[in-house]
């Protein structure tokens, strides 16, 4: 069985994103490369590092920037042959023109998946809920680059509140609280917001994904 991998926000050739050229006021979430080729490269030798030809990726929405040479050229130089896109906000060029939508394996705007029994719902914009989170599905995203804050539980918070628990509350907030879980079983995939600057692989994240808990937000229960 092919390996399956997943990240998201590449932005391949973006300048403002690179932090030595970017033209933008605020440069704290710039990537830190001395040049657009450096970041460009260090992309595709990540991605090429854990993505073997045979394996699946899916890339969950903003590809590359700019001129439309580098959508292709991106694509061109993976060496995977099983890449699924999934849409962003910066992939207009993308949803507008069949032949660079012919560079993937499919193009979509949302997509459900089941891997080794495991539901995974796959979108560009994180879901507060999604399809069948009650029963443990993980909701997979991108688009924030890792800045998007827990959404904690008011009744979380007045618990641990009310037993002075102020420490822990720090922890939840942070999403690292041993037995609450801000967001359920959800996560940012995006290439940013791994270590290694790379997709993650599946059982990188059924290895988090089993310490987050199912959150009921709704009227939706398990049984």
């Amino acid at each position: 069985m092919a390996n399956l991998f997943f990240t998201s926000d590449t932005h391949y050739h973006h300048k403002n994103i690179c932090k030595s050229i970017s033209s933008w006021s605020n440069k704290d979430n710039c990537r830190d490369f001395k040049s657009l080729d450096e970041m460009d490269n260090t992309i595709i030798d990540n991605i090429n590092s854990v993505v073997g030809p045979d394996d699946v990726l899916f890339h969950l929405g903003d590809w590359a920037f700019g001129d439309t040479k580098y959508y292709k050229q991106f694509r061109e130089r993976l060496v995977c042959q099983n890449v699924h896109l999934i849409y962003g906000n910066h992939d207009g060029e993308i949803i507008r023109d069949e032949e660079l939508q012919s560079l993937f394996s499919s193009v979509r705007f949302y997509a459900e998946i089941t891997m080794n029994g495991q539901k995974i719902i796959m979108s560009h914009y994180a879901h507060r809920v999604w399809n069948m989170n009650h029963y443990g599905a993980w909701m997979l995203y991108g688009h924030s680059h890792g800045s998007l804050k827990p959404a904690i539980s008011a009744d979380i918070v007045m618990h641990l509140i009310d037993r002075k628990k102020y420490n822990e509350l720090k922890l939840l907030a942070e999403d690292k609280h041993p037995n609450y879980t801000a967001n359920g079983k959800s996560m940012d995939v995006g290439i940013d917001t791994h270590p290694e600057f790379r997709p993650y692989s599946f059982d990188e994240i059924a290895a988090i994904m089993k310490n987050k808990q199912i959150m009921n937000v709704d009227n939706h229960q398990s049984s």
